[in-house]
């Protein structure tokens, strides 16, 4: 299993790292859109939308929505920044909204039997992961930016997962996820201090401990949130994993649930707080 999870993860690094360092940022942003609609399509199947034509329009209106977000966010031309503020400010909320859920689960199931708002939230989490991405590029270093937000992520996520397994005894969420430790959740965010280290050596002028503590720490923070509210979601629908595209590690909402939650406070932090 560790073996197949590495092998599929050096292959999408690989292929998401040259498709974004060689690509004008339109397409690479374009070639997003069929992984948003898998992650949609796997999402139908979480919200047991077993009706073909319903499954086609809720692919749809993901389609439409991230139509509608690249015209009001200026996808051809110059990132309107003001928009992008206004999106990502109800990302974060609705992300909280997800975190209240997590801390009452198991007594907020109730919501979720509704296969309504269970698709709406699923297709605006996902439409708003693909817009945090076109505002972090819109930044004068935004592949850069982009970069280092993943790697906040995957910082969270490695350390989170070998620190659970060399160190972790006692489970951070029993109820959604027994798998991660309070050990590997601790490591994770202590893997953040060279990620830390990098981002002042490409942007000098910010203040290390200040990017430290209120950016690079919160975006972890979030990212965990992402997984453990994946893992809500699929319990609440009886799979173990969003599908089994990738080897190792499930669907593609099982490898992007951390950057869901991570990329939209990411960019929102980057437009209060300018580097």
């Amino acid at each position: 299993m560790l073996k197949h999870r590495l092998w599929t993860a050096a292959i999408i690094v690989t292929v998401f790292s040259t498709a974004l360092h060689t690509l004008p940022e339109q397409y690479f942003l374009a070639s997003l859109v069929p992984v948003v609609l898998v992650a949609g399509w796997e999402w139908s199947n979480l919200a047991r939308i077993t009706n073909t034509h319903l499954q086609v329009g809720f692919l749809l209106l993901i389609f439409l929505l991230v139509c509608l977000i690249g015209c009001v966010l200026n996808f051809f031309g110059t990132v309107d920044f003001s928009a992008g503020k206004i999106i990502l400010i109800f990302a974060v909320l609705l992300w909280c909204l997800n975190l209240i859920f997590l801390k009452r689960y198991p007594s907020g199931i109730a919501f979720w039997s509704n296969q309504f708002v269970f698709s709406l939230v699923g297709a605006l989490i996902i439409v708003f992961t693909w817009a945090s991405i076109l505002v972090i590029l819109g930044h004068a270093e935004g592949r850069l930016m982009l970069m280092f937000s993943i790697l906040i992520v995957v910082a969270a996520d490695a350390g989170g997962y070998f620190g659970g397994k060399l160190f972790g005894n006692r489970q951070l969420s029993p109820s959604l996820s027994p798998g991660k430790t309070k050990e590997g959740f601790a490591c994770g965010l202590i893997c953040q201090m060279p990620i830390a280290v990098i981002f002042g050596y490409f942007f000098p002028k910010s203040q290390l401990i200040e990017t430290f503590i209120l950016l690079i720490i919160p975006v972890a923070l979030f990212s965990v949130v992402g997984d453990l509210f994946e893992s809500m979601i699929k319990r609440i629908s009886g799979f173990k994993d969003s599908s089994n595209l990738l080897p190792g590690h499930g669907g593609v909402l099982d490898r992007i649930d951390g950057y869901m939650a991570a990329l939209p406070l990411f960019g929102l932090l980057l437009l209060l707080r300018p580097l």
